[in-house]
């Protein structure tokens, strides 16, 4: 072996090398990459799923309501209101949620889980419209009562108002907490096409 082969052989090893280091150091930040990707998704998904881990709650604090408008001895119209929320808005929870589970979002296929998340908040915004609808019609229906009885118009003013500032905090919070889960969602997918590159 002449001193140009052997040269050329030590360049050779020498990249070798080269290409092991930079090979490990690369698969070692895929890694540290692919760590961080999930801790952020953590915090999201939590947002994700937080609706529905509440549903129990919301269905004893709807039913303590109902007692108490009956207890309170309060009008038909507004303990039937209660329990029509109830019965509508909590199944159609478990609806939007239907086909959506934390274990593939962290694991299964990109797409369908992608495909699953664009669903759910095609789902969601339905019920969020649904739920500013049902609070238009209880406004109307409690302005309708109130002009119905027989009390002072300054008294049924304080009441409209107070119906009013009631539902619309009601909304503008609903408001709230559905663009933070909407905005959890398109970062989820975001990440989850991050980690498909």
């Amino acid at each position: 072996m002449n001193r140009e082969e052997f040269d050329i052989n030590q360049e050779l090893e020498q990249m070798r090398q080269d290409y092991a280091n930079l090979k490990e150091r690369f698969d070692k930040q895929q890694i540290i990459n692919e760590q961080l990707i999930q801790n952020a998704m953590k915090k999201d998904v939590r947002r994700l799923f937080l609706s529905k881990r509440s549903v129990p709650a919301g269905i004893a604090l709807t039913i303590l309501a109902v007692i108490l408008s009956r207890v309170q001895g309060m009008a038909w119209w507004l303990t039937l209101s209660l329990v029509l929320f109830g019965v509508l808005a909590f199944p159609a929870l478990y609806w939007i949620y239907q086909g959506v589970r934390e274990e593939e979002i962290y694991n299964g296929d990109i797409l369908s889980t992608t495909e699953t998340l664009r669903r759910f908040k095609k789902r969601y915004i339905v019920l969020e419209a649904g739920i500013c609808l049902y609070f238009f019609a209880f406004v109307v229906a409690a302005t309708l009562f109130m002009t119905s009885m027989d009390i002072s118009a300054e008294l049924m003013w304080r009441r409209g108002v107070l119906i009013a500032l009631l539902c619309v905090g009601t909304l503008a919070l609903e408001y709230y907490f559905a663009r933070r889960l909407l905005n959890a969602c398109d970062d989820i997918i975001g990440r989850l096409k991050m980690k498909d590159e």
